[in-house]
């Protein structure tokens, strides 16, 4: 398998501290890894290979992760990269089991005359504590202190209590759904693997309602998300095993 990591901005031969642990891991197993420089924009590659590679760095713009792939063959293509990365990408294939939402801008003003409370993000990244917003003043705030335009695409979703600490990141390969320690993913959520098909590689935030149920909190691409609870050696021989695998199939 060929990965390719993230360098340093303008140290195309020095990974990236936050991914040197994965890095190092990946090179005990003899795969073939490459470090790219997104500012340069520069590849260096220690070892020669046609294979297509997995991207595994910091968040890229549709525009960014489509110019890696003129520097590199790429397995997952920018369409696909989007369809986990972005909201607009996922949402409408399994609404039934993640909060309900819609998609508006920052001229778009919700409804709160019931007392509605929305969690709003972009397609992408959430305004941290500013995110939730119960009122036409907290709404005009986040709007004027993240300097939204007004045309900017928002993703505005329905709040809803959870139990805390109840959120798990899944990683999916192929269809096969892997949590943390050989955590399952609820059997309630079992059809979301199918919905999202035939997407490769990509991520599953699932957590508990106040009420107990089990919710799809996001769906995002497997290439830039975090590991969250999971360990590097697990996520390496668990996600990185099961896409050597999937890769070579």
């Amino acid at each position: 398998m060929h990965l390719i990591y993230p360098s340093l901005p303008y140290e195309v031969r020095t990974v990236d501290p936050l991914w040197e642990p994965e890095c190092a891991w990946a090179r005990e197993q003899g795969w073939a890894v490459s470090l790219y420089d997104s500012e340069a924009p520069r590849l260096w590659s220690t070892t020669a290979t046609a294979e297509p590679a997995i991207y595994r760095g910091w968040m890229l713009s549709a525009e960014e992760y489509e110019l890696l792939t003129t520097r590199v063959a790429l397995r997952v293509s920018t369409a696909s990269y989007l369809a986990s990365h972005q909201a607009s990408g996922w949402y409408d294939a399994i609404h039934p089991f993640t909060f309900p939402s819609a998609f508006g801008t920052a001229a778009t003003l919700p409804d709160f005359s019931a007392g509605q409370r929305y969690f709003v993000k972009g397609l992408v990244k959430s305004f941290g504590t500013d995110s939730v917003v119960a009122s036409q003043e907290q709404w005009m705030r986040l709007c004027r202190v993240h300097e939204l335009l007004a045309t900017e695409p928002l993703f505005i979703r329905q709040f809803t209590p959870l139990q805390a600490g109840s959120e798990r990141r899944f990683f999916v390969v192929d269809g096969v759904a892997y949590g943390a320690a050989a955590t399952s993913l609820p059997d309630e959520l079992w059809p979301v693997l199918a919905l999202l098909q035939p997407r490769l590689y990509y991520s599953l935030d699932v957590a508990f309602t106040a009420a107990g149920h089990p919710v799809v909190v996001e769906v995002g691409d497997g290439q830039v998300s975090d590991l969250k609870e999971w360990s590097t050696a697990d996520f390496g021989h668990t996600v990185l095993g099961a896409l050597a695998r999937a890769i070579q199939s």
